[in-house]
């Protein structure tokens, strides 16, 4: 049996942030090593361990892989979760492993509450309809991964599908970097929403607002993938008003953390028309500074 992330990602409808970041920020990366000989650096002092410009806590990994297919009494211990990142469920139902953490978590344990919500987004959106596909056998595929995954999820109720959120929200205030990134990957509702067309939404403001909050935070504590979001963010101008200094200033803390050499001119190519020189130095000085006050040892 082989459950891969894509067959999780096209049922829930995530993962749009993290195709963001590797269609935008792997682009900028992909000129810059053509030029990157020809152009000064920006430099900081490297911090061994941090992941390079590209690799992200949501990377792609292999599929869950079983000699037969799932059962009942046989579950695989790896799964995984919609955002990418594997669940240990122990060889347990998802029912069980919910069992296992609840109490902990709605006792106000954020670790605990971040396991619930893997498991219970490992069971969100499976019954939604089957996207178009291309050819035959990736459709046969699709089905039978869909159909492994509601076995894993047998005996999961909607009622905690949707609480997944709430124990989300939970683990994301206690400061779970991974939750506070995940906060902002579900959305208001736990799937696609047009956030331009609901912006009057009170949810959808109130996630808004959360939402940045935790992308700050997470990268307050380091975390690059939300420095690279959170450049998203002010660049997109959906969550807060559009502010390109902003949007620049994240994208040097960002390349910074991850050991990764931009070039100010390039950097000047691509922000510079939008703004004045002053302003430009301004935040390519604050990114640098950014970088070195949440990362530094």
């Amino acid at each position: 049996m082989k459950i891969s992330t894509c067959t999780l990602l096209m049922l829930s409808g995530v993962g749009l942030c993290a195709i963001f970041y590797f269609s935008g920020a792997l682009d900028l990366v992909a000129s810059n090593k053509l030029e990157e000989k020809e152009n000064k650096p920006i430099s900081s002092n490297s911090r061994p361990g941090i992941n390079n410009w590209g690799v992200s806590p949501f990377v792609l990994g292999g599929p869950v892989k079983s000699d037969t297919q799932v059962t009942d009494k046989n579950i695989p211990n790896v799964i995984y979760g919609r955002n990418g990142r594997a669940v240990d469920f122990g060889g347990l139902t998802a029912s069980d492993f919910i069992s296992k953490w609840s109490s902990l978590a709605r006792a106000g344990n954020q670790e605990a509450a971040y396991h619930v919500y893997q498991a219970e987004s490992v069971c969100a959106n499976n019954d939604d309809a089957i996207a178009k596909f291309e050819n035959a056998a990736d459709r046969e595929q699709f089905l039978r991964e869909r159909e492994d995954l509601q076995k894993i999820c047998k005996g999961v109720t909607p009622a905690q599908v949707h609480e997944r959120l709430y124990f989300l929200s939970m683990a994301a205030r206690g400061g779970n970097v991974k939750a506070q990134i995940d906060f902002y990957m579900e959305g208001p509702y736990g799937k696609s929403i047009d956030l331009i067309a609901n912006r009057d939404d009170p949810i959808v403001q109130q996630w808004k607002e959360g939402a940045v909050s935790n992308l700050v935070a997470a990268a307050q504590q380091g975390e690059p993938f939300a420095m690279a979001l959170l450049a998203q963010v002010y660049l997109a101008g959906e969550l807060l008003p559009r502010d390109t200094k902003m949007s620049l200033t994240y994208t040097v803390a960002d390349a910074i953390v991850r050991n990764v050499n931009i070039s100010e001119d390039q950097l000047r190519r691509r922000f510079g028309p939008q703004m004045s020189a002053a302003d430009f130095e301004t935040a390519l000085q604050a990114g640098k500074y950014m970088a070195n006050e949440c990362c530094k040892k």
